[in-house]
């Protein structure tokens, strides 16, 4: 059995972490879960000394994308160009059955903005989906950015399945990680209900990016705009965490979309965060303690560049645990709270992707109660523990009432069309929830 230790968190860092319970038994083998986060300070730079973004715009331009959908991605490009500040970097590619360059890597002025502006109204649809192709435009053409332009996006806009070129998730998700090596994240917005969301995930994922699901395409021009508006706030570029175990000490795998186990470590993506942001990484262990005392559990390493440098900066903290001989003391351990709604969330998120797949096989009623279990969960989080943190409190009641409703949706979708939107929504929430 296991119980707590303190969490272990300098005030002058963005890092820190716990065990949901510290305590183990010397000579025994306990199993916990571990959370770290990093809280990013709430300090955004005046417009004037934020660093240039560079950008890429690439659409599909398929044949389905026709009407209202090819329309509100015009009318998004065209917004996203008015809203960049001069001396950014803009290009815009489409893609259907091969890629189409719509404007090529141009500095925004009052020269250009207009024709660029222009161009982006030129946006057609017909033919395939060559996903690819059009990523790797768009990719490329950002690996060509200026040094001076370290904030970087790739933005993807689709609204069905790549058919053309290499297409299946691991490829894609492959290429888009190789957007990291210039600093870049993806951004991929599914628009309707035929797009494959598991493609856009793996490419977020693998880009530490965002994902963003559209039921309807008049979203596309906001959802942009506050993605602009959030790199406009990065306060750190290309982060990264590590976490090392200290000897006796096994990761036994993350339960965070996204942490990865290489030799025993575990690394966590963070890619760009922005003023006040809060990532968080939740993962199991396993403890063998040979003597009773104090015992590092981890090293946590916090890795990243700030927008104005490109110094790599690290941060460090060490994660402890408590192995005694005492039984009783391990039994009745407190528990962190931080750590405790960090297991909640996950498991919110865990039984949205169930009931997602439930939803998708037509079986509404498991799915309302499956996600009505969910959300009694993690109000008795919020009644059972006392959260120094208002905003983490804040964060799990807002998640209660959004899963309620997932439930109320989920019960109400009585046609296969409902119970497939539902099942998209569902797919997207963990995502979010988890930063993506």
């Amino acid at each position: 059995m296991i119980g707590l230790v303190g969490r272990a968190r300098a005030q002058d860092t963005w890092v820190g972490g716990a065990p949901l319970q510290g305590r183990v038994v010397v000579g025994g083998a306990g199993e916990a879960w571990v959370g770290v986060w990093v809280d990013a300070p709430n300090v955004v730079a005046p417009p004037s000394a934020r660093a240039p973004m560079a950008v890429s715009l690439v659409i599909d331009t398929s044949g389905s994308m026709a009407g209202d959908k090819i329309q509100n991605a015009r009318m998004a490009a065209q917004s996203l160009i008015e809203s960049l500040a001069d001396g950014d970097v803009v290009s815009v590619y489409g893609f259907s059955n091969a890629v189409t360059e719509i404007a090529p890597p141009t500095v925004v002025n009052a020269a250009t903005r207009g024709m660029l502006i222009q161009r982006a109204g030129m946006i057609v649809a017909g033919g395939g989906t060559n996903l690819w192709d059009g990523m790797q435009a768009g990719i490329g053409r950002i690996a060509q950015a200026p040094a001076t332009h370290p904030v970087r996006r790739v933005f993807v806009i689709s609204d069905g399945r790549a058919n053309v070129g290499p297409s299946d998730p691991q490829s894609l998700g492959d290429l888009a990680a190789r957007a990291t090596e210039w600093g870049t994240q993806v951004t991929a917005i599914g628009v309707g209900y035929d797009y494959d969301p598991q493609t856009l995930q793996a490419m977020v994922v693998r880009s530490a990016g965002r994902l963003h699901h559209l039921g309807a395409p008049h979203q596309m021009a906001a959802i942009l705009e506050h993605e602009l508006q959030r790199m406009q706030r990065s306060v750190a570029l290309d982060g990264t965490i590590e976490i090392v175990p200290a000897p006796g000490v096994i990761i036994l795998g993350g339960a965070t979309t996204g942490a990865v186990i290489e030799g025993g470590r575990l690394r966590f993506a963070l890619g760009a965060l922005d003023a006040g942001q809060r990532r968080e990484v939740l993962f199991r262990v396993r403890m063998s303690a040979p003597r009773a005392g104090d015992q590092p559990l981890a090293n946590v390493r916090l890795s990243y560049r700030t927008p104005d440098s490109r110094d790599l900066r690290t941060q460090q903290t060490v994660l402890r645990y408590e192995a005694t001989t005492d039984t009783r003391a391990v039994a009745s351990a407190p528990t962190t709270p931080r750590v405790a709604a960090m297991v909640a969330q996950h498991e919110a998120s865990e039984a949205q992707r169930r009931a997602a797949d439930m939803l998708a096989r037509g079986e509404a009623e498991r799915a309302q109660r499956e996600l009505a279990a969910a959300r009694v969960q993690l109000d008795r989080t919020v009644t059972t523990y006392h959260f120094d943190d208002a905003q983490i409190e804040g964060d799990l009641r807002r998640r209660s009432a959004s899963v309620g409703r997932d439930a109320d949706a989920a019960g109400a979708a009585r046609t296969e069309s409902e119970q497939r939107a539902r099942s998209y929504e569902l797919q997207a929430a963990p995502m979010a929830a988890e930063g993506y």
